[in-house]
Order: C-alpha cells, then sequence, then structure tokens
C-alpha cells in the first residue's frame, strides 16, 4: 500500500471506529488485535523473519519470554492461505476496505520480511506449538505485519463488519517501547499483589487505579477488593479523590468487597447522597445529558455507574436500612420519562426495584 494513502486510510478508519463503537449491534465482535491485551497476556513476544517454511519463523529478537534469536517458531495459523496476495495488493479505498474478502486473509510473505508474534504458551504444549495472547482466540489477532516500514495488524473498522488487515499507526520503536512498558508495569504489580500486610498491599496498588493499562488498572482494582478491612481507609480515600472520579464505580465495588458489612452505613449514606444529587440535577436529566456527552468518562456517565454500583453493592451486602432511600431513587428515576428509553438509563430503576424486593423478602 503506498505511504501517501496511509495517513488519509488512517483517518477514515479512526472516524470508522468511533462511529461503530458507539452505536449498538446485534452483530458479533470480530477479531481486533489490541497492543496492550495481547502484551498482557502473551508469555512470549518476537520479532521474527519469515522462513521459506509456511508458517515457520526465525527469532530475531526477543521482547519477553524464553525464546531466543534464532530459534525456529511454529505457528500453523499464521500460514498464507493457497494463492494469499501479498500486503501491497490489498484494497486501498477504504470502501473496499470494509468489504473485506482479500485483506480479511492472512498474507503472502517473501521469505526474510519481519512480523511480531505475540504468543501463549500453554504449560502442557509442546515446545514448537502455540497458542494466541490476544482476547478472541485467533491467531491472526495475535501478530503485527511489517510492510516497507509499514506496520499492519487485523482490526475490525466497523461494526458489523469484517476484520481486516490494515495499517497501525505506530512505529516499530513505539511498539517495542510500549511492550517494554507493560512488561515492567506486570513485574511490579506482581510485587505488589505478594504483599502480606493489608494497608502496605492497598497503598502499593493504588498508584496503578488509574492506569493507563487497562489490564493493570482491572488487576489493582480486583486486588483491592480481596485486600480485606485493612484496605478500607486506602480506598475510601480514593472514593474521595476527584482524581480518581473515573474509577468510582470499580472503587465502590472493592470497598463492598474489601470491607464487606462494616461498610453497609458508608455505602448507604453515599446512595442517600447521590439520590440528593439526581435530585438536585433533575433538569439536566430532562435535557438528555447522556447523549450530549458520549464519552466514557463524562462527569454525569461516571456519576450515574457509580450509583448503579452502590445499588449493586448494597444488595450483595443485604444492607436493609438502604431500602427507603432504593425505593426515593426508583421513583424518582422512573418520574423521568425521557429516561424510559431504549439506551438503559431506566434500567437504573429496575435495580432499585430489585434491591427493595430484597430487602422485603429477607424482612424477619
Amino acid at each position: 500500500m503506498p505511504r501517501n494513502h496511509s495517513a488519509s486510510l488512517r483517518v477514515g478508519l479512526l472516524t470508522a471506529l468511533l462511529f461503530s463503537f458507539a452505536q449498538p449491534s446485534l452483530a458479533g465482535i470480530r477479531p481486533s488485535f489490541s497492543l496492550d491485551y495481547c502484551s498482557w497476556h502473551a508469555t512470549d513476544i518476537v520479532l521474527v523473519e519469515v522462513t521459506p517454511i509456511p508458517g515457520s519463523f526465525r527469532v530475531r529478537e526477543s521482547w519477553k519470554g524464553d525464546l531466543k534469536p534464532g530459534n525456529l517458531v511454529t505457528v500453523p495459523g499464521l500460514q498464507p492461505p493457497p494463492g494469499a496476495a501479498e500486503i501491497a495488493a490489498y484494497p486501498q479505498e477504504f470502501a473496499e476496505i470494509l468489504e473485506g474478502r482479500r485483506n480479511e486473509q492472512i498474507p503472502a510473505e517473501r521469505a526474510g520480511s519481519q512480523m511480531i508474534l505475540f504468543l501463549e504458551k500453554a504449560p502442557e504444549a509442546a515446545s514448537d506449538h502455540w497458542k494466541p495472547a490476544d482476547l478472541f482466540g485467533e491467531m491472526k489477532a495475535s501478530a503485527v505485519w511489517i510492510d516497507g516500514g509499514q506496520l499492519y495488524a487485523f482490526r475490525q473498522v466497523m461494526n458489523p463488519g469484517p476484520s481486516v488487515l490494515v495499517p497501525w499507526d505506530m512505529s516499530l520503536d513505539k511498539m517495542k517501547d510500549r511492550v517494554g512498558e507493560i512488561r515492567r508495569i506486570q513485574l511490579e504489580l506482581a510485587r505488589v499483589v505478594a504483599i502480606e500486610d493489608g494497608v502496605a498491599r492497598a497503598e502499593g496498588l493504588k498508584g496503578y487505579v488509574s492506569s493507563d493499562i487497562f489490564e493493570a488498572q482491572q488487576l489493582a482494582l480486583g486486588e483491592l477488593g480481596k485486600s480485606g478491612p485493612k484496605a478500607v481507609a486506602a480506598i475510601r480515600k480514593m472514593l474521595s479523590d476527584p482524581a480518581f472520579a473515573g474509577e468510582g464505580a470499580a472503587l465502590v465495588k472493592a470497598f463492598a468487597e474489601a470491607g464487606g458489612e462494616s461498610v453497609g452505613e458508608e455505602l448507604g449514606r453515599r446512595l442517600q447522597e447521590q439520590l440528593e444529587f439526581w435530585q438536585a440535577n433533575a433538569p439536566a436529566l430532562a435535557e438528555g445529558w447522556w447523549d450530549q456527552d458520549a464519552s466514557p468518562h463524562a462527569p454525569m456517565r461516571e456519576r450515574y455507574m457509580q450509583t448503579w454500583e452502590l445499588v449493586l453493592a448494597l444488595e450483595r451486602l443485604h444492607y436493609r436500612p438502604a431500602s427507603p432511600t432504593a425505593e426515593q431513587l426508583g421513583n424518582f428515576w422512573r418520574s423521568l420519562p425521557q429516561l424510559n428509553d431504549t439506551g438503559g438509563l431506566s434500567q437504573l430503576a429496575t435495580e432499585c426495584d430489585k434491591l427493595v424486593a430484597d430487602f422485603r423478602a429477607n424482612q424477619d
């Protein structure tokens, strides 16, 4: 693909991605390469060169794992199909790219061409067999092709739509740096998780709660919940810190898990505060705030998700004194006709009803 076409193509792909992920779709999500996910889950990440034997590669650099330069790696899932074309012959026009067909296939590669493989070693697997490291279990979404200095990866650029080979807007050096950064954080987190003291463990995990690496963030939040009552003070502090507003819902879940019944009263107070906030901001709800700002971390969206998680946490804890607040919140939410929509906002009232019903069913 000509280099002067790559910039306009990437603009088109970005637009398509934003549009497709903002729209609900009944179609299945197709394999898409994720650098962070593959880097986190791969046991071995290697820069390789293609050998004359289809599906066989020789390691040039090892970025993660035990493979060494010169080792041969056999990956049948990356063997091009009969009649496969080289990347240069793939569609160049955006409309043709979205149609798929040829660019859905593993491309033909000349011997000596380079790729980056993200591989997972199964404990029971033979030394020459590998699993894909990607979320979809597809080898083609666990590899990056290099052609003329340009990186390419399989992505679903429109949903619904196929998974196609498209330019990846990152240099090889930057990709290697990102892999190294993720590996470093992975090792750091492993050391923090191994800390036995709950207080020190929670303080150590705090530094990763807002990580831009999703897998690191999720691990830190999950381990906070497992850290027990000694982590409650640290989580409470984060819940009150605006810097962690984007993780408010996940922190509520960790707070309830770590503190258990001992934090039921506090969670009940927080739900009351949420009720008062929504009552005071009823005009904003009437103006369609959900559709006005579609970004995941819009303040009102973050508030909504935190309110939702509070209801779920109180239900899990069976904290009965929160029943009146939950009933008020459900009635308030149901009183706003504009929230009785297909976007799921009205489900908050349904969750409140479940919470109240649970309390009533378990009354002495």
